[in-house]
């Protein structure tokens, strides 16, 4: 009975960690994070926060690309709005520091989109961050809202980029 016992175990075990082992891929870890990082890998928006207000970006509604999009690789950003393709300049600095510069955009007009978040203020959003942070593995980009409220973009990383 015993052996049976450890035997199971064993096999439990090994095979435990050959699946954790095959799961992460390239994902990024929160402690020690370097902007670096974070380079060269496709981010979705899941949500925003405003205030203690949170605001779901329900992907499947919108269709097409299935939303917002971002991706920053060699001081340059692109993604996609809800049709539009935009992209520009960014720089990183110390202290989780990161600046947006002028993005332009592809001029597609939009049969949908969705009310949480219009794709003019979503690019407007991403003009005005200034910090960005890495929490449980979602990427936030930490602006401001027009009237200067806090807003915290949130985004997990498209592990089918």
């Amino acid at each position: 009975m015993k052996k049976t016992f450890f035997f199971s175990f064993c096999v439990l075990l090994v095979l435990s960690i050959i699946l954790l082992s095959c799961a992460g891929g390239a994902f990024v870890r929160d402690s020690g994070a370097d902007f670096t990082d974070l380079e060269g890998m496709e981010w979705i928006l899941l949500e925003l926060r405003k205030g203690r207000q949170t605001l779901r970006i329900d992907r499947d509604s919108i269709g097409m690309g299935g939303g917002y999009t971002i991706n920053f690789y060699d001081g340059r950003v692109n993604g996609i709005g809800v049709v539009n393709l935009y992209f520009g300049p960014y720089s990183s600095g110390p202290g989780q520091t990161i600046s947006i510069g002028d993005l332009a955009s592809t001029l597609m007009a939009a049969i949908f989109e969705p009310e949480v978040l219009r794709e003019h203020e979503y690019l407007a959003l991403l003009s005005r961050v200034s910090r960005w942070n890495l929490h449980r593995g979602r990427l936030e980009l930490h602006s401001s809202g027009s009237e200067g409220d806090a807003v915290i973009l949130i985004f997990e990383q498209n592990q089918n980029f």
